[in-house]
């Protein structure tokens, strides 16, 4: 079962998060980004859906963070229509691999979550096997 750290400084969008999300995947819960820098540290994560605008620091800092840190997370992030020229700057630098708006479809969110997982779990393995390719060439 995968693992799913949700950030927001908003204890309801966590709750309503994780509601929907608990039968399909393991949920660990942060009330902003200090928070889940420090989870990350002490536990394995498969994906990070983060908020955007929390206070002292945002969902595209931290995503930025975990990028540097533990690329092999995959990184979603949840905005709010009036962040989406930051929005469009993360994809584009690859911060996060996709953006779910406020207010959210659960349809949607477990689908988005599904494929990003799946997209993240084949590029590690693509990974990997360019590797044995290089070491079996070298």
């Amino acid at each position: 079962m995968a693992h799913i750290l949700l950030v927001d400084d908003e204890p309801e969008v966590l709750n309503a998060i994780s509601r929907v999300l608990r039968k399909d995947y393991k949920i660990s819960k942060a009330n902003g980004a200090h928070e889940a820098l420090k989870l990350i540290a002490d536990n394995d994560f498969d994906i990070i859906l983060s908020d955007i605008r929390m206070p002292n620091m945002d969902g595209i800092e931290l995503l930025t963070q975990i990028k540097q840190t533990n690329p092999e997370i995959a990184r979603v992030l949840l905005s709010g229509y009036s962040d989406m020229d930051a929005c469009q700057k993360a994809i584009e630098d690859e911060v996060a691999s996709i953006i779910l708006t406020k207010p959210w479809d659960n349809f949607e969110l477990k689908n988005i979550l599904k494929i990003t997982l799946k997209a993240q779990q084949l590029e590690i393995e693509n990974n990997q096997l360019k590797a044995q390719l290089r070491a079996q060439i070298a």
